[in-house]
């Protein structure tokens, strides 16, 4: 344990070994410094464009599809007017109540209204006529009273008395059957007037269940149109859908035939950009077929000797300079 000896604690050597033929350390070597100087590349990115855009068939799609939505269905809010008119009309022909003829009995007023106002003057001519006629055949009369001795006499008062009277008798049939002719013809009138008012009455009632009728059926002919209408409505949407459907699906062809460029492109890019790196691993794959052995690690352990250390410098330093 002296130190005489310049002996004291033992230390440690390790001593690296490699298997790597000579032929394939250039190929290594060249190998390893690509690969450095590949993995400080900066990062380089793509200029292109990648994703491929709407075509235009796609917009016009997409326009019809959106103007479609805005304008929305003109056809059913028409038909949907044209229903209501038509059903509101139709309950107004529902309510229909039939109104009753009217009719009024033939009396003492409608024969005062229409007896004739000329009636009086035509049985006072008859009077007239008769008082006339008696006063015409007094002479007679007295004629016949003389010639009988009966003039001036109690005879010839009777025969005058009766005369008298029949004049009486013939003015009064006169008034009573001018008066009864009156009252029939203006009853007659009355009974004629009042058939016609009420054909008239009739025809008018005909005529309202007519216009009922015509409403009911203008009402059904609406609800139909309105129908109608609303669906031919829902047609051209769909139809209008479709041919939207069918831009976008053509424009979708188009769009997705320009994507496929756009990514051959892009891969065009990438199969450009790491070339090198790929390269690289071609050549790493064929190396790491060379049969090359692991590096052994030898541990030795010597007496601190600064000589034996000087030594061991100088002949690492002739290894080097080989």
């Amino acid at each position: 344990m002296g130190g005489g000896s310049g002996g004291g604690a033992p230390t440690q050597s390790t001593t690296y070994t490699s298997n790597l033929p000579e032929y394939a350390r250039p190929y290594f070597e060249r190998m390893m410094s690509r690969s450095e100087a590949e993995s400080n590349q900066p990062y380089v990115g793509y200029q292109g464009q990648r994703l491929a855009g709407f075509t235009p068939d796609t917009q016009a799609g997409f326009n019809i599809t959106r103007n479609l939505a805005a304008q929305g269905n003109p056809e059913l809010a028409a038909g949907t007017g044209i229903m209501g008119a038509a059903a509101q009309r139709g309950f107004q022909a529902s309510n229909y109540a039939s109104t009753p003829i009217q009719q009024t009995a033939f009396g003492q007023e409608q024969a005062a209204q229409y007896m004739s106002p000329y009636m009086q003057n035509v049985i006072e001519r008859q009077r007239q006529a008769e008082i006339r006629n008696y006063d015409e055949g007094r002479p007679s009369r007295e004629t016949q009273a003389i010639k009988a001795g009966a003039f001036g006499g109690y005879r010839q008062a009777i025969q005058e008395g009766v005369a008298q009277r029949g004049l009486q008798q013939r003015l009064g049939d006169i008034e009573a059957m001018g008066q009864q002719k009156a009252y029939e013809s203006a009853q007659g009138q009355f009974e004629r007037d009042r058939a016609a008012s009420m054909q008239a009455q009739a025809q008018t009632e005909q005529q309202r269940l007519a216009g009922q009728q015509y409403g009911l059926a203008g009402a059904g002919l609406g609800l139909q149109a309105g129908t109608g209408l609303g669906q031919l409505g829902a047609m051209r949407q769909g139809l209008t859908l479709q041919q939207a459907q069918a831009l976008q699906q053509q424009g979708g062809v188009q769009q997705g035939q320009e994507q496929k460029s756009l990514d051959t492109a892009y891969q065009d890019f990438l199969n450009q950009r790491d070339f090198d790196k790929q390269q690289i691993n071609f050549m790493s794959s064929i190396l790491r077929g060379i049969p090359v052995q692991p590096a052994t690690v030898q541990n030795q352990y010597a007496n601190p000797n600064p000589f034996a250390q000087f030594a061991g410098l100088g002949i690492a330093g002739l290894g080097l300079m080989r």
